[in-house]
């Protein structure tokens, strides 16, 4: 299904090889250095990666936002890490699970250090999923937790409630492990982060930039590059004349449309990231007329993705009418969103309580504006009135979770197994990022049973359910998945990528 994806990343690759570099930048420590990431011939120890909002928070375990997550988690680790289908060890020698599914055992490395010299042991295992069970993201995802023990200094042991399929995914493998000294003594722990992983945090300054310095007792051995600077460029044409003219070495974030100049600039490499970012229109259907089913059908019937794509995307995304694909463990591929059909929305349009009032679309980006003055005109040819306003990011996202809008665009990425957009589309996400604000028993019962089933076709028989109330209602319309742009300095190697479209630091080195 996503074959789009495949050719983007491969078009990608053979346009990005690392070739010769002119332009400067300035390193983490803001010393001004004769060149960005290569000076004179030698690489430098140091890189600025530009990145397209402020961070909200540095407390992993209280931050639901892509963008902190670029950053953290290059401070943290996780027991385990997934990459391409496979769970590697990060902070154990081995695990085990019972036959029955409800119960594992986690065998710590010894000697792994947190960045303020304590030797990581069992204890901060139990406190970082007892504090991840309380936290406002992770609670869901720890929520199949019984009882987490330490039985010795490097032993621990989890029971849970039931069997729960996506635990080595959901919770070994995306539940940061912190220091429990640190943490507890911290005055100020979103901006006070102490981990084992592979950089130490140093500053952070409001709305310019956040600075780490490699640990040089990382557990992983010594990371390429020594100091990072994430520097804040919310204009996807500074993030570009930026990393064109040398003044950060990395950014992910430049207009769609320039990506074949970039492609054809020597000095640059680039990697269209495909990313598991499902993009979707979500309107709050407590409130009228979003209440009403026919409404709601009219809008998905005359929504044109295609048109989206191309006009506020420039082409750089791929069509979906799914929230998730076969990709996703649990999924049953049988229902989908309404296609375009102009006529067919003015039908629902005129069968619904729409009286010609205006719905107020809000943005959180600059991209998203765009996408709903796509929108404007799409939703105007069939009779329905739309304006268009766009606010600062934290308020659109505070609004959101509150209910306190109409009509929205939003991206959710949620690792590849159903059970996670519990986190969106639950009942008991609503004031969280269960945006449309969906309180169905049906959906709910189907995700809470999901989790313990352990064969593949039952389980996804179980989930239909969900996807035939979210398409055939219409309770959001699913746009696009996300393409990641990632425009480096040609003299940067990018080794690995992610699924959420984003590079780890210590996955990054220069090249003489």
């Amino acid at each position: 299904m996503r074959k789009f994806l495949s050719l983007l990343l491969a078009v990608a690759l053979v346009v990005s090889i690392f070739s010769g570099c002119s332009g400067g930048g300035s390193s983490a420590s803001g010393t001004e250095e004769s060149g960005g990431g290569m000076a004179g011939g030698a690489a430098t120890d140091s890189i600025t990666i530009a990145i397209y909002q402020d961070i909200k928070t540095l407390d992993p375990h209280n931050s639901g936002m892509t963008i902190d997550k670029v950053v953290y988690q290059n401070v943290f680790d996780c027991l385990l890490n997934q990459y391409e289908g496979e769970y590697e060890k990060v902070l154990v020698d081995d695990y085990s699970m019972s036959e029955d599914g409800t119960e594992y055992t986690f065998n710590l490395k010894k000697g792994v250090k947190f960045h303020n010299g304590e030797e990581l042991k069992a204890s901060d295992v139990v406190f970082s999923m007892e504090r991840a069970k309380t936290s406002t993201n992770l609670a869901s995802y720890t929520a199949c937790i019984d009882t987490v023990t330490a039985t010795d200094d490097y032993t621990v042991v989890f029971k849970l409630t039931e069997p729960y399929v996506p635990f080595l995914m959901s919770v070994a493998s995306f539940v940061p492990i912190m220091n429990e000294k640190a943490t507890t003594e911290s005055e100020n722990v979103n901006y006070n982060p102490v981990g084992t992983g592979p950089y130490k945090f140093v500053e952070y300054a409001t709305g310019q930039d956040v600075k780490l310095t490699r640990f040089d007792e990382w557990h992983g051995g010594s990371a390429p590059i020594k100091d990072v600077t994430f520097t804040v460029l919310t204009d996807t044409n500074a993030s570009l004349m930026a990393v064109e003219s040398g003044d950060v070495d990395m950014t992910y974030s430049i207009p769609s449309i320039a990506v074949s100049s970039v492609e054809e600039n020597k000095d640059l490499g680039i990697q269209l990231i495909p990313t598991i970012g499902s993009c979707y229109i979500a309107y709050n259907i407590e409130k009228a007329p979003f209440d009403d089913v026919n409404f709601r059908l009219a809008l998905a019937y005359a929504t044109n993705r295609q048109e989206i794509i191309d006009v506020a995307m420039d082409g750089m995304a791929e069509s979906t009418d799914v929230l998730w694909t076969e990709e996703w463990a649990g999924d049953s591929d049988v229902y989908r969103c309404k296609p375009y059909d102009v006529e067919k929305a003015k039908e629902y349009l005129a069968k619904s309580n729409y009286n010609g009032e205006t719905i107020t679309y809000v943005a959180g980006s600059d991209e998203y504006k765009k996408i709903g003055v796509v929108l404007q005109e799409q939703y105007k040819a069939v009779g329905i009135n739309m304006e268009v306003e766009q606010l600062e990011t934290n308020t659109w996202v505070s609004d959101m979770m509150n209910g306190n809008y109409d009509i929205t665009f939003t991206g959710m990425s949620f690792d590849l197994d159903v059970d996670l957009w519990k986190n969106a589309l639950h009942s008991s996400a609503i004031g969280g990022y269960n945006f449309s604000r969906l309180n169905n028993a049906e959906v709910d019962a189907a995700f809470d049973k999901g989790t313990a089933i352990l064969d593949e076709a039952e389980r996804a028989k179980n989930y239909e359910v969900i996807e035939k109330v979210l398409y055939e209602d219409a309770i959001l319309i699913p746009v696009y998945f996300k393409v990641s742009p990632c425009v480096y300095n040609a003299n940067l190697k990018v080794n690995r990528t992610y699924p959420l479209g984003f590079a780890k630091v210590a996955d990054l080195e220069w090249t003489a």
